[in-house]
Parts: C-alpha cells; structure tokens; sequence
C-alpha cells in the first residue's frame, strides 16, 4: 500500500474515532471518572467533548483529505496533525494526571506515524495545470 492511501487511511479513522468519542462525550453515553476533571479547568465533559470532536476529530479528517486531494500543503498539514495528536494526548497527561495505559502509548504512537508518514509525502510546489485537458492540479 501506497504511503498516501495508508495515511490518509490512517486520519480518516483517527479522525473518526475522534468525532464519535467527542459525541459520546457529549451526550453522556461514554462513562468517564468525573475525578479526571480535578485538576482541569472544566466541570464536565462537554468542552473537552467538543475539542475532541474539532482537534483532533475534524482537524485529521481535513488533514486526511489534504493528502487524498493531494493539496500542496498536504505534507505540512499531514505533519502537524500528527504532532498535534502526540501534544494532545501530552496534554491530556499534564492536566488529568491520569495514564491510560493502552491509550495513550497507542494514540501517540499513532500520531508519530502520522507526522513520519506526512514527512515521507512528496513536496509539491504550487499548482499545475495540464496540458492535454487543461485541467488544474492543486
């Protein structure tokens, strides 16, 4: 498999999970420790909810399709969200105080593979028009 097909894969089903858990969050359907939010700014699930949906949630699904449509920010983009997946769950460490031993390692690991597969992404440089259909590449 090609790396662009296995990363964009790859953040469409982060991205996924990342929205649905950010609803379940939301709605109450997920059961979580009301204890992991002492040491946080917030009283409820509800804004961490939404930044899940919205980071790393939507943020992978238009990383992901950068790199499908193979825009030229696709690498940088690709790159960043890995690296904002890796600082999301460091985050998580700093504020909860609570390691989850399988999730944490799995979904860092999984946003350093993200942002080493963006790196490894061919550099595009700008827009190309071709010349038999006149058809605009991005």
């Amino acid at each position: 498999m090609k790396i662009r097909a296995f990363l964009a894969v790859l953040q469409f089903v982060v991205g996924s999970f990342a929205i649905a858990g950010g609803w379940l969050m939301l709605t109450g359907q997920m059961e979580l420790e009301q204890d992991w939010l002492q040491k946080t700014p917030f009283q409820d699930w509800t804004v961490p909810g939404i930044a899940l949906m919205l980071l790393p949630g939507a943020g992978e699904v238009a990383a992901g399709g950068a790199v499908v449509l193979r825009w030229r920010y696709a690498r940088p983009l690709a790159v960043l969200s890995g690296l904002g997946l890796v600082g999301w769950v460091l985050v998580q460490l700093l504020w909860m105080q609570v390691f989850q031993p399988v999730m944490h390692p799995v979904v860092g690991g999984i946003g350093i593979v993200i942002a080493v597969l963006g790196w490894m992404l061919p550099q595009r440089t700008g827009v190309r028009i071709s010349r038999r259909n006149g058809r605009i590449r991005l």
